[in-house]
């Protein structure tokens, strides 16, 4: 026996041998890698989140992100900016009263039903009196009658039609079972905010701090959701400015990065394996004028001042300096590619000529300015000049030196303004002569809030404009469920925006979103939202294990 055992390890070991080689050599190269479930995705953002709870996450905020993982609403707003069902099918039984029915598998993640006892609590949280949110949104559900019919279904009466109302339906409910004899006014202290239960594809599973703020999120697949993600775990880190967040993803701590500025795209994109996505975002970025007699520049009321001023952009050029060419130019305040969009708006390009004979016409004179060498357009005694307020964010700052620039040559004075914060430092209290602003359009297209004259004071019409014609368009549109006369009346304003020019339309900004190559199968679609880019989350992939080529071409098929 003892003869035997030599040969025979000999002989284990040489097959040993043999089959490693063949790993090593054949096995490779007629296999190939592709994308397999499992594994983390770590996410880079700037910022920190503050709430996770639906009702208190603004859509520009960090907040949104979680939120939009972690719940869901009766409906949904599409890639399209269309409303979708989520948690419920809606019925429209008139213009002033809708119909839900929450779907029998709706869980929470907890394994409890969605119930409509949820839907009416929620509401009720929005109603309140007390409610800490957004007031626009405490407005419209304070307008809302809604009434339990059973279990499943709940009916909501409007006091009167608008056509808006079903894109307020996404917004995330709230577990009653779990929430209940929580009071509106104590709804931003809750420890909920931070340890939610919800009803979305995720779950938060661990939440991290450092110097008293969030610092990281870990997420993984609820039980309960509809479409199980590929990826087993989520990981969403926080950093306080986007250089610390690109060099944490220059020593591998990251797989990708959440909206990378123009400014920063250039060196992100040559980082070794990394590709940038981009898609267009709902939103446009333009110069809002105030209107208003106590701006201080009262030339600005003056239609033909607006309309020189508009010609004396080159607003090619401000995207392709500024921008680096990643943004789309805006000609109208609605987003291009949607169902309101007229695409036969007037087009202004620059003129500088044209420009000049229009304040010409208006009585204006090119006289020597008072403190300079240099001509500025004057009035009866008015020099035509003013202070362009702006964001305090380098993109922004550009455009507005370059837009300054423009002006200037054209022979207005004019002075930019950085502001830290636009919303309350300039926006909200009307003081500001231009501004510019970038604005969010989501859902619904309808810009009731602001162009019509009836909210220059409390709403967002910042500019003041005041257009009859134009109040009886937005009123008439907003009331309106037929879809075709809607889109003719927008028409119709768009064309009067384009001849009056309350605000000059710069351009439509582009989403960038930074990512490893590593990550499989990413889908971009256009961005309402920043958390829009998760929007495909549920198919992306980090993890690859060897096939046979025929079934990778079988699972590339069936992806």
């Amino acid at each position: 026996m003892r003869t035997l055992r030599l040969p025979l390890i000999l002989l284990i070991a040489g097959v040993a041998a043999i089959l490693y080689l063949v790993y090593q050599f054949v096995v490779p190269r007629n296999t190939v890698l592709v994308p397999a479930p499992g594994g983390t995705y770590t996410e880079g953002v700037v910022g920190a989140p503050q709430s996770v709870n639906p009702l208190l996450c603004a859509p520009t905020s960090v907040d949104h992100d979680l939120c939009s993982l972690v719940f869901r609403g009766l409906t949904r707003v599409d890639q399209s900016g269309g409303v979708a069902p989520d948690l419920a099918d809606i019925s429209v039984d008139s213009q002033t009263s809708y119909t839900a029915r929450i779907r029998q598998d709706a869980r929470w993640e907890d394994g409890v039903n969605v119930t409509s006892d949820d839907v009416v609590f929620t509401t009720q949280l929005l109603q309140d009196q007390n409610f800490p949110g957004d007031p626009g949104l405490k407005r419209l559900w304070q307008s809302v009658r809604v009434n339990k019919i059973d279990e499943n279904t709940v009916r909501f009466e409007l006091t009167q039609p608008y056509a808006r109302f079903l894109d307020f339906t996404s917004v995330g409910l709230l577990p009653r079972h779990i929430l209940s004899g929580t009071i509106a006014a104590d709804l931003g202290q809750i420890p909920y905010n931070l340890r939610p239960k919800g009803n979305g594809a995720w779950r938060v599973t661990d939440v991290s701090t450092a110097n008293g703020r969030i610092s990281a999120v870990t997420l993984e697949p609820s039980p309960y959701a509809p479409v199980k993600p590929k990826i087993a775990r989520l990981v969403i880190r926080y950093y306080s400015n986007a250089q610390s967040m690109i060099d944490a993803y220059r020593t591998g701590d990251l797989d990708g990065m959440a909206s990378i500025n123009p400014s920063d795209a250039a060196r992100v994109s040559a980082l070794a394996d990394t590709v940038i996505h981009t898609a267009p975002q709902s939103r446009f970025v333009g110069l809002y004028f105030n209107l208003r007699n106590n701006s201080g520049a009262t030339f600005l009321a003056d239609k033909s001042v607006r309309q020189a001023l508009m010609l004396a952009l080159d607003r090619e050029l401000i995207v392709r300096e500024a921008l680096g060419g990643r943004a789309v130019l805006a000609n109208t305040p609605f987003i291009q590619g949607t169902w309101a969009f007229h695409s036969g708006a007037r087009v202004y390009s620059r003129d500088l000529g044209q420009a000049r004979q229009l304040l010409r016409n208006a009585g204006y004179e090119l006289r020597a300015a008072s403190t300079s060498s240099a001509e500025v357009w004057q009035k009866d005694g008015e020099t035509i000049g003013f202070t362009l307020t702006t964001p305090d964010s380098e993109n922004m700052r550009a455009v507005a030196e370059l837009a300054a620039q423009q002006w200037r040559e054209l022979g207005v004075q004019v002075a930019v303004q950085p502001v830290r914060n636009i919303q309350r430092g300039s926006l909200q209290p009307r003081q500001f002569q231009v501004v510019l602003v970038e604005t969010l359009l989501d859902g619904d297209p309808d810009p009731y809030s602001l162009w019509h004259g009836s909210q220059s004071q409390q709403g967002r019409n910042f500019t003041g404009w005041d257009n009859a014609e134009a109040n009886d368009l937005l009123t008439q549109a907003r009331v309106n469920g037929d879809r075709a006369t809607r889109a003719s009346i927008y028409a119709r304003f768009q064309d009067l925006f384009a001849e009056e020019l309350p605000a000059l339309m710069l351009y439509y900004p582009a989403y960038q979103y930074a990512m490893a190559v590593r990550v499989r199968d990413v889908q971009i679609a256009p961005i309402v939202y920043d958390s829009d880019r998760l929007r495909t989350l549920n198919v992306w992939m980090v993890n690859t294990q060897r096939v046979l080529p025929a079934e990778a071409t079988a699972q590339a098929a069936s992806r």
